[in-house]
């Protein structure tokens, strides 16, 4: 079991809310296998996000360099930017069944290699367009140990960067065109983007005949935006999906529920129990962690202030000269 934590100190899209027990067996169950405890571990620390140290040794060239391959990210288990999206991903990108996927961006992925075993899995590289699959570490836990910082940097020229405008999202909606929603809906959901206009966008999907845009809608208003969009809209959305004929795009009107409902009992129930929560306040993003047996509150950029406990953190910060509970009816909920 690890004791170190392997995360980077910041924040994106990969980090998802606090990981139970539940959550975990959930997971075991849809996938019929047994997670690694090494992987359950660094998950309960911070559920998916950037690791510090960001290369892994390969037996063999890759397209990232003659004897490495870089670790941008570490998927932890949820939905959205999770690998519960697993099966999603195997079927677009046509991989083997029996991989998990915990990093990638559909070129390049890690995995999981679970085609001949249910528990202890070796960690494969897989590249899709070389049509190259790697076993770069014997299991996760050995994964972990080989993990270093890599420093070279990379030349990103030539390699496609999808940049979605409003003209493209409308052309898309007026041409059917499935494929480019489902991409471009969590890539603008989770960028700086019109939100009004966005949220019509999205208002209009959560009704388009294609289950799968309708999922991503839901998935991405639930994932990062009950804290961004209008109360009238983002109530109109829920509204939408609890109505749907599909149970996935109802799980995530009552997950959103959850984020809008979020008491300042949970908040602080979470901070004591899990050290760690986020949430907006006037247009700032501010983060609770423990780490180094300090609570720390701080934004995007920088620790605000640092406690010695939690009920430290609770009593005496200050958000515009009000406790944190009595700030909380001004409060979302981020994750």
């Amino acid at each position: 079991m690890l004791v170190e934590s392997i995360w980077e100190a910041s924040n994106d899209e990969y980090m998802l809310q606090p990981l139970t027990d539940e959550i975990v067996k959930k997971a075991e169950e849809l996938f019929n296998v047994t997670l690694p405890n090494s992987y359950i571990a660094i998950l309960k620390q911070q559920n998916g996000g950037q690791p510090i140290c960001n290369a892994h040794p390969s037996p063999v060239p890759t397209v990232w360099g003659e004897s490495f391959v870089i670790v941008e990210h570490i998927k932890g288990i949820g939905a959205g930017n999770g690998i519960l999206e697993n099966d999603y991903y195997i079927k677009e990108w046509e991989l083997p069944e029996g991989l998990i996927l915990f990093n990638g961006d559909g070129h390049t992925w890690l995995a999981f290699d679970y085609r001949d075993a249910t528990s202890s899995p070796p960690i494969v590289y897989v590249d899709v367009d070389l049509e190259q699959t790697i076993q770069i570490a014997d299991s996760f836990e050995e994964f972990l140990k080989n993990l270093y910082l890599e420093n070279e940097e990379f030349d990103f020229e030539g390699m496609e960067v999808k940049v979605y405008s409003k003209q493209d999202f409308e052309k898309f909606i007026q041409e059917d065109n499935v494929d480019e929603l489902i991409y471009a809906i969590p890539d603008l959901a989770q960028g700086d983007v019109d939100l009004k206009w966005f949220g019509n966008q999205l208002l209009t999907l959560s009704n388009y005949h294609d289950e799968n845009v309708r999922q991503w809608v839901a998935n991405s208003v639930w994932n990062s935006l009950t804290y961004r969009l209008d109360d009238e809209i983002l109530h109109s959305l829920i509204e939408n999906f609890k109505n749907d004929v599909d149970s996935e795009v109802r799980t995530y009107a009552e997950l959103a529920l959850e984020k809008i409902n979020y008491s300042y009992e949970q908040v602080k129930q979470a901070i004591i129990n899990e050290g760690r929560v986020s949430f907006a306040y006037k247009d700032t993003i501010y983060h609770v962690n423990e780490h180094s047996n300090q609570w720390h509150l701080s934004d995007w950029e920088s620790d605000l202030q640092s406690f010695d406990s939690a009920e430290e953190l609770l009593e005496q910060s200050r958000f515009d000269g009000k406790s944190l509970q009595e700030a909380w009816s001004d409060m979302k909920l981020v994750f």
